[in-house]
C-alpha cells in the first residue's frame, strides 16, 4: 500500500527531502490548490517553527492547510489522512538537514459530530518508539468566532502538550495579480527577445496602484522617492487572502522533552493511495 505525502518545510528550519521506498512526495506551498488526489482538507500550506513567545522553553508548531475558506463555513479534517509534525535534530544550524524522524506527533481525525466537533488523536513518537497516545478535540467555527477556544492540554508518555486544532484567519499576506504581472514583465524583458537570449526592450509594465511609473526617471514623484516601482505599496495593494481562513494545527511541546536544542522541522499530509 503506497501514502502520498505533501510536505511543507520551516522557512526557518529546512529539511532535506528523502523519497522512501512506498511513498510518493510532493513539496508544498502557500496553496497548490485542489486536484483529483488532493481535496481542500489535504491541501498543506505553510509550516512554522518557533520559541514560544509566551515560554521560550516551549517550541511551537504551527502547520496551515485548507487555505481560501470562507470565513463562516465550517470545515473538517479528513478521517483517511495522518497531519504530522517531524523533528529532526541536529548539532548545529548550519549543519547537513538528516531528514532523521527523531520525533514525530501525528494528529489523525474522526467523524465530525453534528456541531462539527471532531476527535483528534494525537500519537507521540520518539526515536522510533510509540509514546502513547491522547485524544483532543478540534474547535469550530462557530467556537472560535466566539473566541471559545478549545486547548488539548495533556501528557504523553511523560511529554507534556499542549495543541489546537480548527480555524484561523490566514496570516499570509500577499499581492498574487501583481506578483504575476511583475513576473511576466520582468520575463519579457530579459529573455522576450528572439530566441529567448536577449530582451524585449519594449516590454511594459502598468503603473502600479498608487499611479507610480516602473521607472521614476523623467521627473516622477512618489512619496518613497524609489527610481524602480515593480509592486504595489502596502497603501493599496490587494491581498488575496483577506478576510479568508485556513485549518491550523498548533502544537507546544516542551525542548527539553525534544532531546535536543537545535531542529529541523517540517509538517506533511499523507493519504493511503
Amino acid at each position: 500500500m503506497k501514502r502520498i505525502v505533501l510536505v511543507s518545510m520551516s522557512a526557518l528550519t529546512l529539511a532535506t527531502l528523502v523519497a522512501v521506498a512506498g511513498h510518493t512526495v510532493y513539496a508544498s506551498d502557500h496553496d497548490d490548490g485542489e486536484t483529483d488526489l488532493k481535496a481542500r482538507a489535504l491541501n498543506l500550506s505553510d509550516h512554522f517553527a518557533f520559541k514560544s513567545p509566551a515560554d521560550p522553553t516551549q517550541l511551537s508548531l504551527i502547520m496551515y492547510f485548507n487555505p481560501r475558506s470562507l470565513p463562516g463555513k465550517q470545515y473538517a479534517l479528513s478521517t483517511k489522512a495522518r497531519y504530522e509534525f517531524h523533528v529532526s535534530r541536529v548539532t548545529d544550524k548550519t549543519a547537513t538537514p538528516t531528514s532523521k524522524d527523531d520525533v514525530v506527533f501525528r494528529f489523525e481525525a474522526g467523524a465530525a459530530n453534528l456541531a462539527g466537533v471532531q476527535p483528534v488523536t494525537l500519537t507521540v513518537i520518539k526515536d522510533g518508539e510509540e509514546l502513547g497516545k491522547t485524544t483532543g478535540a478540534t474547535t469550530t467555527i462557530g467556537a472560535s468566532k466566539a473566541g471559545n477556544i478549545t486547548t488539548n492540554d495533556t501528557s504523553v508518555g511523560g511529554m507534556t502538550v499542549k495543541y489546537f486544532v480548527g480555524p484561523r484567519a490566514d496570516s499570509f499576506a500577499f499581492d498574487v495579480v501583481r506578483f504575476f504581472q511583475v513576473r511576466a514583465f520582468l520575463a519579457a524583458r530579459f529573455f522576450g527577445g528572439p530566441g529567448g537570449t536577449t530582451g524585449d526592450a519594449t516590454a511594459t509594465l502598468a503603473d502600479n496602484c498608487r499611479g507610480d511609473k516602473f521607472l521614476a526617471l523623467g521627473g516622477e514623484t512618489n512619496p518613497d522617492n524609489d527610481t524602480v516601482n515593480l509592486f504595489n505599496p502596502p497603501s493599496c495593494a490587494p491581498d488575496f487572502t483577506k478576510n479568508l481562513n485556513v485549518t491550523a494545527i498548533v502544537l507546544n511541546v516542551p525542548i527539553a522533552a525534544l532531546g535536543g536544542t537545535v531542529f529541523d522541522t517540517w509538517s506533511t499530509i499523507s493519504v493511503t493511495e
